[in-house]
């Protein structure tokens, strides 16, 4: 009797608990869909109409219009059906999908004062803790200090500081591949990782298993899982960050919990290892100490360390998963395109010869590798009125052209970093770290399709994953060194670089 009794009660609870929360909800809901109404009644008084969209649902609007995979090719699939501006609205949330290059370039360039503000996601700023990222503030002054202290240490004119870093990262990187061929997206890891973390914090990282870079991949998948338009209700309906975890349908907060947790200590862990490595003189020069060591002239230390350490945390988010997607698609492409790899080569022989490997000084005069690293970028485009045969890998696009001029009008490291005042302030940077990385590799390996069991050459498809940062998917590969010079000028870098 009393287990029974017992296990009524415990029936009784549970089915509380999911009254409970599906009250809760529904008057979220309500309040909610209220509050948007009001909203957009106030801002939109005259009732203009928006760009066209899929129709809306009742109550829900496009909430299943979002795609949740393959969205370039969903979005390019509505931008063919509705134009170049297509609008989709769920429960009061708005978005504006832009297919085109030029009306991008015109909004968020040339009127960029309008365009320059950022949606706050409830579940990415407040419950993963991401609020400390310049990348996901509002448009204010606390952004514009940010954004400022950041260009100043990686603007144009001062990029060139980072390069002996950015070499010597290319060169580990081509004794990992030597090493280990069969493991290259994680040398691609460890290369993006290497390079940030040496430019930001002077630290060096380990290329297997390191606190650091592991960390930061938790919360990185994180903010990619969340940033997919409807990937959390709670970014539809914000009051529902306010509902505990032991709610039904409230197992986002769990979720959040786990990724804020990584969030914040790959903010913290290496700028307070840097701040140790100060206090006892052992520090390398890098992005931190240098704004570290500006503060004994300021007033507000303590407001100054914290946009110092949100700055350092940021450039790893940043830049790190860019630069790997942007390295294996272009492994990818010269496994599919062998004709630009021999072109390439051919300019790295004639050019620098065979007894030493690429550096920075080189770059005026290899435009073909420079044409590749843009051409890996511009991927990104596939609009054929501006790159006619888009999906087509053809870095001839940023030669010369018949009268002499160079391809400019369409830029794509433009688009690849963004756009007006919200243009990423490290590109600079990373497009340098591209380029040496591309040339290092092209001077040093070969790169050939992988083979079956039985011995058969199998070429790899062009697929790539869904997400906010697209990767190939994995492909078979054969990479190594040319030849026994190859191999001995690999080898040397250990020397060159110690």
């Amino acid at each position: 009797m009393n287990t029974l009794l017992s296990a009524t009660q415990g029936f009784v609870g549970r089915q509380t608990r999911v009254s409970l929360g599906m009250y809760v909800f529904l008057v979220l809901l309500l309040c909610n869909l209220l509050w948007k109404w009001w909203i957009r009644r106030r801002d939109n008084p005259k009732g203009f109409p928006f760009p066209p969209g899929p129709k809306r649902l009742p109550v829900v609007g496009n909430m299943f219009d979002f795609a949740r995979e393959n969205e370039s090719a969903a979005y390019l699939g509505m931008a063919q059906k509705y134009g170049d501006l297509v609008f989709l609205s769920a429960l009061g949330v708005n978005v504006l999908i832009v297919n085109d290059f030029q009306t991008a370039n015109e909004l968020f360039e040339k009127r960029s004062a309008n365009y320059s503000d950022r949606h706050e996601s409830p579940m990415i700023n407040d419950l993963m803790g991401w609020h400390w990222s310049f990348g996901h503030m509002r448009y204010g002054e606390r952004w514009k200090n940010h954004r400022k202290m950041f260009h100043r240490q990686f603007q144009q004119s001062v990029a060139p500081i980072h390069r002996p870093v950015q070499l010597r990262s290319a060169h580990e990187l081509l004794r990992l591949i030597q090493e280990e061929p069969q493991d290259l997206i994680n040398h691609l890891r460890h290369n993006a990782a290497s390079v940030i973390m040496g430019v930001v914090y002077g630290i060096d990282v380990s290329p297997k298993d390191d606190r650091y870079i592991s960390v930061a991949e938790i919360a990185l998948d994180g903010m990619a899982r969340a940033a997919n338009p409807g990937a959390f209700m709670v970014d539809i309906i914000p009051s529902l960050k306010y509902v505990p975890s032991w709610m039904p349908g409230a197992g986002f907060q769990s979720k959040a919990r786990f990724w804020r947790n990584a969030v914040m200590e790959m903010r913290d862990a290496p700028f307070k290892k840097v701040l140790k490595s100060l206090s006892s003189g052992t520090a390398k020069q890098c992005f931190v100490t240098n704004l570290v060591t500006d503060l004994e002239h300021k007033e507000n230390k303590d407001e100054e360390m914290e946009q110092i350490r949100n700055c350092a945390g940021l450039a790893y988010a940043a830049g790190a998963e860019s630069s790997v997607s942007s390295l294996s698609s272009f492994f990818l492409a010269m496994l599919l395109y062998p004709d630009v790899l021999r072109k390439a080569r051919e300019e790295l022989d004639r050019v620098i010869g065979r007894g030493r490997l690429p550096d920075f000084t080189d770059r005026d005069t290899l435009p073909y590798i420079t044409a590749i690293a843009k051409e890996t970028l511009r991927t990104i485009l596939h609009d054929p009125g501006n790159f006619p045969d888009p999906m087509r890998f053809n870095p001839e696009r940023f030669m010369n052209k018949p009268d002499g001029q160079q391809f400019s009008p369409n830029d794509p490291l433009s688009t690849a970093f963004g756009y007006g005042r919200r243009i990423c302030p490290g590109r600079f940077v990373a497009e340098g770290q591209l380029w040496i990385t591309v040339a290092s590799i092209l001077a040093a390996f070969d790169i050939n399709p992988g083979r079956d069991r039985n011995g058969n050459t199998v070429k790899p498809e062009a697929k790539f994953s869904s997400g906010m940062i697209c990767h190939p998917l994995p492909f078979g590969y054969s990479i190594t060194p040319r030849d026994e010079i190859a191999k001995k000028l690999i080898e040397q870098t250990l020397l060159i670089d110690a």
